[in-house]
């Protein structure tokens, strides 16, 4: 074969695009479905935190517009919140509503306190400076460990923990009856 003849035919075969749509196709696919997956893993962990956060307005709203809640009030008040977090499992949802008030001297203390499968051990609080003297507040917590759909990019579990703190908006406390 002579060096033109075959100059002739590399220049040909390097001309010749068939096929070259598939390799590149097959070369970008998986970077883009992964971009895909951890977009979609990404927005579902926020849609999660978002719902936990209103979950936890959501409970110190409504407790703080009573002039007093029962045990039973409050029961509904969580079974009605968990609801929020669809379209995630609702059975790792942890809550607590307490009611918090300061003294004449501006010593906060904790009036009463209830939970809906709670498991921290830390006390209510409101952030300091919150409350002056004879002043109370709603104070929420909740917790909720989310699993990632996928797993590919986050860890296995990612724990939520939101608080929210209300003034009550027709007593100067709301009262916790039985």
């Amino acid at each position: 074969m002579s060096w033109a003849r075959l100059r002739s035919h590399l220049r040909r075969t390097a001309s010749d695009c068939s096929g070259a749509a598939a390799i590149e196709f097959v070369l970008i696919f998986p970077v883009i479905f992964m971009l895909n997956i951890a977009a979609a893993e990404a927005l579902e962990v926020y849609e999660a935190q978002r719902n936990v956060s209103h979950i936890a307005a959501a409970i110190a709203d409504i407790t703080a517009q009573s002039h007093q809640v029962s045990n039973a009030d409050l029961d509904d008040i969580f079974a009605a919140s968990v609801s929020m977090i669809h379209p995630f499992p609702n059975l790792a949802v942890q809550q607590r509503v307490s009611s918090v008030s300061a003294d004449s001297h501006g010593t906060i203390r904790v009036d009463w306190t209830a939970n809906k499968a709670y498991t921290g051990a830390d006390d209510p609080g409101v952030p300091s400076g919150y409350l002056a003297a004879n002043e109370s507040a709603i104070v929420t917590d909740v917790v909720y460990d989310y699993h990632p759909q996928f797993g590919m990019f986050l860890p296995s579990t990612i724990r939520f923990v939101r608080h929210a703190y209300v003034r009550p908006r027709l007593t100067a406390k709301v009262e916790k009856v039985s």
